[in-house]
């Protein structure tokens, strides 16, 4: 179980970079598609999405460096692939099926991003070493960012 986990946290960081890939690169688009998603929010230029995905790639990767060379609480680990889990389902599937067009990213996060989440948060309950009140911790400070965009774009769209 312990391998299991370790293998869990070293994955979340390669996940986001095959989510990065997918969004820009391969097969690309997001950009365009979070302008069709999120018009109000349209004003970000490129430079804004660069800057946000390699502060979060750190602190995704710091995170699971800690937790796999240094064992420090998977609190902080369950988290952060809160944090892309719920990007994956507020952005990406909810967005697929509000605009009805494929968002780019939604098969990483979808396949990726959730299924860490949810193993990750299995294996911790399995094991006996998360709290139900840091259960419900995690997954609250873990969906915070995206909470925070959908309030901001709930805002401008008033404001317009």
């Amino acid at each position: 179980m312990e391998t299991a986990m370790k293998v869990i946290v070293l994955l979340l960081p390669l996940s986001y970079l095959l989510h990065c890939l997918e969004e820009f690169y391969f097969p690309g688009g997001f950009i365009e598609w979070y302008r069709g998603f999120r018009p109000s929010l349209s004003a970000q230029k490129p430079q804004y999405y660069l800057k946000v995905n390699i502060i979060a790639f750190i602190i995704v990767s710091i995170i699971s460096i800690s937790v796999f060379f240094f064992r420090t609480s998977y609190n902080s680990f369950l988290i952060a692939s809160t944090f892309l889990a719920s990007n994956a389902f507020f952005t990406h599937i909810l967005g697929t099926i509000k605009t009805r067009k494929y968002s780019p990213g939604l098969i990483t996060g979808t396949f990726l991003y959730i299924p860490i989440c949810l193993l990750g948060f299995f294996f911790s309950l399995y094991r006996g070493t998360l709290l139900t009140s840091d259960l419900i911790a995690d997954l609250v400070l873990g969906s915070l960012y995206e909470l925070w965009n959908i309030y901001k774009y709930q805002k401008k769209n008033r404001a317009s």
